[in-house]
């Protein structure tokens, strides 16, 4: 299997290769089959900059060997936001857990030859109300040896700078550098998206996307609804791109 899937992404990394795979998938589903497979499917769609760089990391990293707590469909709508979004700069993410999601948005930095990736994590297993993640003791209460071994792994790593601590305080540790795209996928409770809202979202450029991860959230969806739709600087467009992801645009003024 894992020979058949790196001869897929060999094929279709290729103009040629994505064409008839997405012909053949296209049949596929028109028979009825293939309808709940989405990735690495669904990837066929997408810019072939983009398919070629997703299809190279599939094939280091597995897309279904992975722990990365996020859902495919979830992982493809970010990282098609990531490579279309027209601000210049650098990607956030706050909140790597193991590196799936940072991998994917390393390849969008470098399908689009635009910026590095900054990891922000505590690599603790930290989350809301000050209790960690029970999947964390496998990793012995640290997921950074793991982050970190699928980042060289992914061949993106040059692409990627790690920060080891809590968001807020590395958002007054950042620097001087633009953001282009901000996505929010910390501490899920209101004062925890909150904070980290506001400490990141004045160095996110005009036209760069905010993107809330887990929007399905109580606390989440409240304070997006609340506080960021229809703020002052802020348009509320992409939107919900899925039920669990949704993302603004930063326009000039905040």
């Amino acid at each position: 299997m894992a020979l058949a899937g790196r001869c897929y992404y060999g094929i279709a990394a290729t103009r040629a290769g994505r064409t008839c795979a997405r012909g053949g998938l296209a049949l596929l589903r028109a028979c009825g089959l293939m309808r709940a497979f989405r990735l690495p499917l669904d990837a066929l769609h997408l810019d072939h900059r983009l398919v070629r760089e997703l299809m190279q990391l599939w094939s280091r990293i597995h897309w279904a060997g992975t722990d990365g707590m996020m859902p495919p469909d979830e992982l493809l709508a970010i990282v098609r936001l990531a490579y279309a979004c027209p601000a210049q700069g650098d990607t956030v993410e706050l909140g790597s857990w193991v590196g799936l999601t940072t991998s994917y948005l390393a390849a969008a930095c470098r399908a689009r030859g635009q910026g590095d990736v900054i990891a922000v994590d505590t690599f603790a297993g930290t989350k809301e109300g000050g209790e960690t993640y029970a999947s964390a003791v496998k990793y012995g209460g640290s997921t950074l040896d793991a982050f970190t071994k699928n980042i060289r792994a992914s061949g993106l790593a040059d692409r990627i700078q790690t920060r080891v601590g809590l968001t807020t305080e590395m958002a007054a540790r950042h620097g001087g550098r633009t953001v282009r795209f901000l996505l929010i996928d910390a501490d899920h409770s209101y004062d925890g998206v909150k904070a980290d809202f506001e400490c990141w979202s004045p160095l996110v450029a005009p036209r760069g996307y905010i993107v809330f991860h887990d929007y399905a959230i109580p606390d989440v969806r409240r304070f997006v609804d609340a506080e960021v739709r229809g703020s002052a600087g802020i348009d509320p467009v992409p939107g919900a791109v899925t039920p669990n992801v949704f993302a603004v645009t930063k326009v000039a003024g905040r």
